[in-house]
């Protein structure tokens, strides 16, 4: 059994990249699987779960509180998707990808955490 939170579309497109970043890391070189691999990985996964938790709180500060967590692991997995392609294990092209899929996210839960903000008050 599963809740609604797998139709909903923000946690969708967060699903999507830290399966994207699964796959694309898996050619990284070995030495990494415990450096940026690892922090890559949990920080694009933890995008989605925080998105999935957020969706099950009740209150709108709750809800948001997830989804503020959620935005700064985009920003975290942004950040080490640049460091990736600066030391060579992502090309510009896969780069331009996947941030343009955290761009997408971020607007998203930009718009849940602008909509929190409003119902809240």
């Amino acid at each position: 059994m599963h809740s609604d939170f797998t139709t909903f579309g923000p946690w969708k497109k967060a699903m999507d990249l830290a399966l994207r970043v699964h796959q694309i890391s898996k050619s990284f070189p070995k030495e990494e699987q415990y450096g940026v691999t690892s922090q890559l990985r949990r920080a694009a996964l933890s995008v989605a779960a925080n998105i999935a938790e957020g969706y099950g709180r009740y209150t709108y500060p709750d809800k948001m509180h997830k989804y503020v967590q959620a935005r700064g692991e985009l920003i975290e997995a942004m950040s080490h998707l640049y460091f990736c392609q600066g030391v060579g294990y992502l090309d510009q092209t896969q780069l331009n990808d996947l941030t343009a899929n955290c761009q997408e996210i971020h607007r998203m839960l930009n718009a849940l955490i602008k909509k929190m903000n409003i119902e809240d008050s």
